[in-house]
C-alpha cells in the first residue's frame, strides 16, 4: 500500500471537489496518479459497440502525443483489449492482468506499441452511468507501482474526479469540457481555409481517415452539424483563427 498517497488522500479529494474548473479537477487527480508511478492519463467515453467511431468526446488527453496519432491512425481501438474489457468489467483492471495467450495479433501489437510510447503498464477504471456512453478512465507509465490494496483507492479517486467533471460540465456547459486539442485546433483551421480532408492529411502527415475521425470528434465537442459550423464556432470562441 501507498502509505504517502493514503496519508493524503483526504486532501486530494478535497481539492478535487473545490475545483473550479476542469484543469482544477485534473491537477488534483494527476498529482495523486503520479504518487504511483501513473504519467499519462485519458478519459473518455466509449462509442457503442454499432459506431466503431474513435475519438469520441474525450474530457482529458493527456496520453503522449505521439501515440495518441499513432493509436488514431493504426485503428488501434478496434483491437484495444483495455477497450473490450473495459465495456464488460465491473471493477478496474491492470493491463498486466490481460491474458496474452488469448490475445490476437492485432490486439498484441496494441499492447506492444503501446510500451514504445513509456506505456508500459495501465490500470483502467471502467465508468458506467445511467443512459450514456460507458466511459473509462485509463492511466499508464513505465514504473508504476502498484500493491494490491491501492486499486480501490485508486478507483475512487478517479471516479470522484469524473463526476467533478461532469458536475462542472453542467453547471458551466459542454465548452469547459470539450476544448480543442492542439492537432484538432490545425485540422480545424485547415479545413477552415478550403482544405480537403485528403489535403489536411498531406499538409500534417497524417492520413486522411486520421484528419476525417478528429473532425467528427471535433463536431460532436462543439455540438456542430458539419465542418463548416464547427470552424464558425471555433472562429467564435477564439480556438482558431484565419
Amino acid at each position: 500500500m501507498n502509505v504517502e498517497a493514503i496519508s493524503g488522500l483526504a486532501a486530494v479529494l478535497a481539492r478535487i471537489d473545490a475545483a473550479t474548473t476542469s484543469a482544477g479537477v485534473i491537477e488534483g487527480l494527476t498529482s495523486f496518479l503520479h504518487l504511483f508511478g501513473l504519467r499519462h492519463l485519458l478519459i473518455a467515453r466509449l462509442p457503442r459497440t454499432d459506431e466503431g467511431l474513435w475519438p469520441r468526446p474525450v474530457l482529458y488527453d493527456g496520453w503522449p502525443a505521439e501515440w495518441s496519432e499513432h493509436y488514431t491512425s493504426s485503428d488501434h481501438f478496434s483491437h484495444d483489449p483495455c477497450v473490450l474489457r473495459s465495456r464488460v468489467a465491473g471493477k478496474p483492471f491492470l493491463w498486466s492482468e490481460l491474458s496474452r495467450e488469448r490475445m490476437s495479433i492485432e490486439q498484441l501489437r496494441v499492447m506492444d506499441e503501446a510500451t514504445e510510447f513509456a506505456m508500459l503498464n495501465g490500470l483502467c477504471v471502467p465508468v458506467y452511468e445511467p443512459c450514456k456512453a460507458p466511459a473509462v478512465i485509463t492511466v499508464a507509465g513505465d514504473r508504476i507501482v502498484l500493491g494490491k490494496n491501492d486499486l480501490p483507492v485508486l478507483e475512487m479517486v478517479s471516479t470522484h474526479a469524473f463526476r467533478a467533471l461532469q458536475q462542472l460540465r453542467g453547471a458551466v456547459g459542454e465548452s469547459v469540457h470539450k476544448e480543442l486539442t492542439h492537432r484538432e485546433r490545425d485540422i480545424l483551421s485547415w479545413t477552415a481555409a478550403g482544405k480537403s480532408a485528403e489535403d489536411v492529411g498531406c499538409i500534417l502527415s497524417i492520413s486522411k481517415l486520421t484528419v476525417e475521425r478528429h473532425l467528427s470528434n471535433i463536431r460532436e465537442k462543439l455540438d456542430a452539424t458539419n465542418s463548416t459550423h464547427a470552424a464558425v464556432k471555433a472562429l467564435l470562441r477564439g480556438d482558431i483563427h484565419l
